[in-house]
């Protein structure tokens, strides 16, 4: 029985791990990553890394345990399987955007549901948010319609000055 009860605790911590990941993260996503290789799943890190998205394999039963503990439902029917969950704790948008681009190349990873701004979504939602242009996307856009028409209007002086030269 003593053998038993630091597995237990480790256990336990793991579970506080979970729970803290989930309740901290902006966004989170599962994704199911049973036929991928070694270096897809070791790109698909390295991708992660690089946009501060922080990715695990769980046990289902101890992210089960978590979102028990947090009071989530609606997560269950997508603790199945092996399940890769990966969280980010900038924006929201980075987990599906990078599950949902690695799945364009990687048919063996599937994505299954996740969290966004505190709500459930099933993998027709996700996909969508994916599709979604990110804050940093969304700056360009704004930032390049202001100047659109700032430089039309320089070219318009432009050949206005160069009629009135002529």
């Amino acid at each position: 029985m003593s053998n038993a009860r630091p597995a237990h605790a480790k256990k336990n911590e793991i579970v506080k791990d979970i729970a803290n990941r989930i309740k901290n993260c902006k966004g989170m996503v599962i994704a199911e990553y049973k036929n991928l290789t070694v270096a897809q799943m070791t790109e698909l890190r390295n991708k992660a890394r690089e946009q501060g998205i922080f990715i695990k394999v769980y046990k289902d039963s101890l992210v089960r345990r978590a979102v028990e503990e947090l009071k989530i439902s609606g997560l269950d029917a997508y603790l199945i399987q092996q399940n890769i969950y990966i969280f980010s704790d900038e924006e929201a948008l980075y987990p599906a955007k990078l599950v949902s681009d690695f799945a364009k190349i990687n048919k063996d990873l599937v994505l299954k549901a996740g969290i966004y701004e505190g709500n459930i979504m099933d993998t027709a939602a996700i996909n969508e948010i994916a599709s979604l242009p990110s804050k940093d996307e969304l700056y360009s856009m704004f930032a390049s319609s202001l100047i659109y028409p700032l430089r039309q209007f320089m070219l318009t002086v432009k050949e206005i000055a160069k009629t009135k030269s002529e």
